[in-house]
């Protein structure tokens, strides 16, 4: 580990910008961080919509 990098517990990947999650414990790359920000982050959806599944891309 002498080059500083460290690597992301959800994809795999070594990053030398990890983002550590204090209340998961968990190593993410900025890649993943910014995919799981936007998957909780729906600011389309008002509601917890559970039956309907439409991915917008």
């Amino acid at each position: 580990m002498g080059n500083g990098n460290y690597i992301c517990m959800r994809c795999g990947q070594e990053t030398n910008n990890p983002h550590f999650d204090l209340v998961s414990g968990i190593v993410s790359c900025p890649i993943c961080l910014e995919q799981e920000g936007w998957l909780l982050g729906k600011p389309r959806d008002n509601g917890e919509d559970e039956g309907s599944d439409t991915e917008e891309v």
